[in-house]
């Protein structure tokens, strides 16, 4: 299986020609994918705000979807996602973590840390059904645009500076005590382990945007590999 985090995608960055170059490496690639998130800098599923990149990528997973399993789960930096594109995906989720059946759980992440309250406040108010009906209705689309791309930026600065660890351990043991033995974290655009009971790990995953570098997660026996993308090869799932 490849994870890919935190790619934040966009024109202005210049990262989506080496973005869509990596999909069309993967599509000779054979394994699961998913997406943990962000992977648009930002992305307002909606026919109003969607952008050609986000239309390609979705054409992409829904034609690699008949040949694999493709997962995404709903970042910061994506809006309405869920509601409006699932059908371009084996699944995806808006919920604050996705289980499989084999005890491992992918997070986002940008919910981990409950003492951001900035930030959290600010996601309840743009992502809820209230706003979704407005955004797709009213004529304001690009005042909105530059309001979500200027409060993702500053609601919670201070807290990016620091990867809170205390906040991830308390996570990841509550998500331990209910079975679970492998946690995939994005949102932190850094890398690090967290080490549980009984070699149960959380995984915090480096951001495409800065490291170029995806997951790769062998299950039996449970091994996970940070790798440039150009270095995967075409492995079994």
């Amino acid at each position: 299986m490849i994870i890919i985090a935190d790619a934040h995608v966009s024109r202005s960055a210049q990262n989506d020609g080496p973005f869509f170059e990596m999909l069309q490496a993967l599509a000779e690639n054979d394994q699961d994918l998913i997406f943990l998130g962000d992977i648009f800098d930002l992305w307002i599923a909606l026919p109003r705000y969607e952008q050609d990149n986000h239309r390609r990528f979705t054409a992409w997973c829904r034609e690699q979807k008949k040949q694999r399993h493709i997962g995404f789960i709903e970042g910061n930096h994506e809006y309405f996602l869920a509601d409006e594109m699932a059908a371009a995906f084996t699944w995806c989720s808006q919920a604050p973590w996705w289980r499989d059946n084999e005890d491992t759980v992918y997070v986002h992440g940008d919910q981990i840390n409950r003492q951001d309250k900035n930030y959290l406040g600010f996601r309840k108010l743009v992502k809820n059904r209230y706003t979704k009906f407005m955004v797709r209705r009213l004529p304001f689309g690009p005042a909105l645009t530059n309001y979500l791309k200027h409060g993702l930026k500053k609601t919670n600065a201070e807290f990016r500076r620091h990867l809170p660890r205390e906040q991830i351990k308390r996570f990841a043991d509550a998500r331990f005590a209910e079975g679970v033995d492998t946690i995939f974290v994005g949102h932190f655009h850094r890398q690090y382990r967290y080490r549980g009971p009984d070699y149960k790990s959380l995984y915090v995953l480096p951001a495409w945007f800065s490291t170029r570098k995806v997951t790769v997660y062998h299950r039996n026996p449970r091994r996970v590999q940070f790798v440039d993308w150009q270095q995967l090869s075409t492995p079994n799932r």
